[in-house]
């Protein structure tokens, strides 16, 4: 037996698959690795021609089309029951989850989860030309159309990014349904971005909010096509900016048409700093965000939302891109902190903001006791309300719900006991930074 035959499953193993209901179209041009448990494959599934497939975790469910009108490569990924990969051309997934009825049409993904779709309101999860790169995280409905790129970025459901777009260090939320005009979206042509001129890259941006947010009934945010995203951003629900915006700061409800810069050159010191405490207040806000939202998946989406292993399995790994967004904010803000040292040097030097210099000297000297408060996720887990949990458990009995029916379903009462709930967990993180920064050194 040659290395090759070694590697891969025989035409004879595969033929296995045929007999318990995987169709193959092409034996001979399907690859299968060693390591991949062939009972992960499931009846009803197909493969198309010029397919290859490894990893020990992969898993493809019933009804799922792999490599549907082009070449596609699968390592380590779980395809949900009635999705297409593939659907306009060549596709390679990396350690990705793709939930049920998922379409992805030609494109990279890594590290990487989609929730899936419910309503097929949208025939597509991702179009021509998609890069889904670390910690991003599609939840229901969500889509993005040709030639986008994504990385620690979570969309809630329903949330559509047009052509052409850049949109990482972001969470996006709002709107109430899957219909033309209740869902937030993004204009074509538009970057969010996440490097500042100083090199680092404290610039999530936060378009709503996960407090509200998760409970799907807040107005949609609406950001025009050709807009430019300087994180980072605090978008209000509600928000909308014009075509063609240069947007940063605040963002409030109502129609913004941005801001403009004059035409002069001035001299700039890149390496100082300004508004240090607060674009790390402004970060920290993030992470409480991702505190609430990670509550939300374990407390809600695993365990009363999950109906089958296979959608746990799918929360789970949604919780993980959660973790992933976390961790990288972490790291983003002790690599902020670490270069306002030499920031506070050269302020020592010149003249500059007393007052700026002084909140450095402060935010540096007390950075070291706040990071360790910030450093675990699971530190700040509270647990849902009982008569919240309890309306979720009185679902479960009625049947099954789709996700997004089962949130819309919820009582006005319920509704808004979890928003204080989530609101509480978040506040609890953003004080951390408030009384650390309060307390004498």
């Amino acid at each position: 037996m040659d290395e090759q035959s070694r590697k891969f499953y025989s035409k004879k193993d595969l033929g296995k698959l045929l007999e318990k209901g995987v169709h193959i179209l092409d034996l001979n041009l399907v690859h299968i690795t060693r390591d991949v448990q062939l009972e992960n494959i499931f009846p009803g599934s197909t493969i198309y021609p010029f397919v290859r497939i490894s990893g020990f975790k992969t898993q493809i469910h019933s009804g799922a089309r792999i490599g549907v009108r082009g070449p596609v490569v699968l390592e380590n990924c779980m395809i949900g029951k009635n999705s297409i990969i593939g659907d306009l051309g060549q596709v390679t997934l990396n350690d990705t989850v793709v939930g049920p009825k998922s379409v992805l049409g030609a494109g990279v993904a890594e590290q990487a989860v989609f929730l899936g779709n419910e309503t097929m309101f949208n025939d597509f999860t991702t179009g021509y030309g998609f890069r889904v790169r670390k910690g991003s995280l599609y939840e229901e409905d969500s889509s993005s159309a040709q030639h986008t790129d994504t990385k620690m970025t979570i969309l809630f459901p329903w949330v559509t990014l047009g052509s052409g777009i850049n949109f990482c260090d972001a969470l996006i939320a709002g709107g109430t349904g899957p219909e033309l005009g209740s869902f937030s979206e993004v204009g074509s042509g538009t970057i969010h971005f996440n490097y500042s001129i100083r090199g680092d890259k404290a610039t999530a941006s936060l378009f709503g909010d996960v407090f509200q947010g998760v409970f799907l009934d807040q107005e949609r945010l609406f950001i025009g096509g050709n807009n430019s995203l300087l994180g980072p951003i605090k978008a209000d629900y509600g928000a909308m900016t014009a075509a063609g915006s240069r947007i940063k700061g605040n963002l409030p409800k109502g129609l913004n048409f941005g801001h403009t810069l004059p035409k002069a050159t001035v001299d700039y010191d890149a390496r100082i700093f300004s508004s240090a405490s607060l674009i790390v207040k402004n970060q920290v806000n993030v992470l409480a965000q991702l505190t609430a939202l990670a509550n939300w998946y374990k407390q809600v989406r695993i365990n009363f939302a999950a109906q089958d292993q296979e959608q746990k399995l799918l929360y789970e790994s949604g919780l993980r891109m959660i973790e992933l967004n976390y961790q990288e904010r972490m790291y983003q803000l002790n690599r902020y902190v670490d270069f306002l040292e030499n920031s506070v040097r050269l302020m020592d030097s010149m003249q500059a903001s007393k007052k700026e210099m002084s909140e450095q000297k402060d935010l540096l000297s007390r950075w070291s006791k706040l990071g360790i408060e910030f450093k675990k996720l699971e530190k700040y887990e509270v647990q849902i309300p009982e008569s919240l949990k309890k309306e979720f458990e009185n679902m479960e009995s009625h049947g099954k719900l789709d996700y997004t029916a089962r949130i819309k379903n919820l009582s006005h009462y319920g509704k808004q006991l979890g928003k204080k709930w989530l609101s509480e967990i978040a506040a609890t993180v953003c004080n951390v930074f408030k009384i650390g920064m309060k307390n004498s050194v």
